[in-house]
């Protein structure tokens, strides 16, 4: 069995694009891991005075709110160190990004457009990555579930498309005749609040530095801080090694309409990550 942790960054209607990444990891390698991240966390629960729920990626980075009164230097080693720590740990990334003014120039049929429609197609991305990565191994099926930040509208809205998958998103996976939709996932989104699932503030972490990537080098945003662009783009590297390929993602030789899609949607930088 394997679980998918995911959060996302960009929800503002003012950022220019989304992006959500999933941690892929295997159950039987599960426990060690959510181990290993509680010491991480309560070691930078010793920075601050008063308890800390969640790390908040976007607040630590920047040194934003109570990370205000820790030094930069820690911020990035602890932000480091949580990018190395996952590729130790030989867990896999799993990323898509929409840019907002692209999905509404290229809108697709059967996607809510009501709630959060970019979280909702980003969402279905993660799990036709998972489908098409995972039906590749023939010990698998049904026996992927998906493990979202609190989120219940938009979780909701990708449950129903989880449970009745759009006819025009089978070619993204090749979906034989006598093949159930989706068949290795589990046929719903589970959600958590982020504070008790500690891989998901970690998923929250990379999509946030993943989606400064995207704001830095395609949409000419500004440095937030001296040597941010050098820095994200250091632990975006590392992240990259971690990632499925970017064939099971954005492809760029297919006759699916459904990924030609998804690939125009997606952001230039980010789209030969991990190829």
């Amino acid at each position: 069995m394997k679980l998918c942790y995911v959060d996302e960054s960009g929800n503002n209607e003012s950022d220019p694009c989304l992006v959500m990444v999933g941690i892929l990891v295997d159950a039987a390698r599960l426990n060690r891991t959510r181990k290993e991240f509680g010491g991480i966390f309560e070691s930078v629960q010793k920075l601050f005075p008063e308890p800390l729920k969640e790390l908040k990626g976007s607040k630590m980075i920047a040194g934003r709110a109570r990370w205000r009164s820790v030094s930069p230097d820690v911020r990035k080693q602890l932000a480091s160190h949580l990018c190395n720590w996952i590729k130790e740990r030989k867990h896999s990334l799993l990323l898509t990004a929409v840019d907002r003014k692209a999905y509404a120039a290229h809108k697709a049929p059967s996607m809510p457009t009501d709630g959060q429609p970019l979280w909702v197609a980003a969402g279905f991305h993660i799990a036709l990555q998972l489908q098409k990565e995972n039906q590749k191994h023939s010990n698998n099926k049904g026996h992927t579930f998906l493990v979202f930040d609190e989120n219940k509208m938009a979780a909701d809205q990708l449950s129903e498309l989880l449970w009745e998958p759009p006819g025009w998103t089978d070619d993204y996976y090749g979906r034989k005749k006598k093949q159930e939709a989706m068949d290795q996932l589990i046929d719903t989104a589970f959600t958590a609040k982020s504070h008790q699932a500690g891989l998901v503030q970690v998923a929250d972490l990379f999509a946030y530095l993943l989606r400064r990537y995207a704001e830095l080098n395609d949409y000419a945003a500004a440095e937030e801080w001296e040597g941010e662009k050098s820095f994200v783009a250091e632990r975006v590297g590392c992240l990259a090694g971690t990632m499925l390929p970017c064939s099971n993602r954005w492809a760029t030789k297919t006759s699916s309409a459904c990924a030609k899609w998804y690939t125009r949607l997606a952001p230039a930088s980010l789209r030969g990550l991990g190829a």
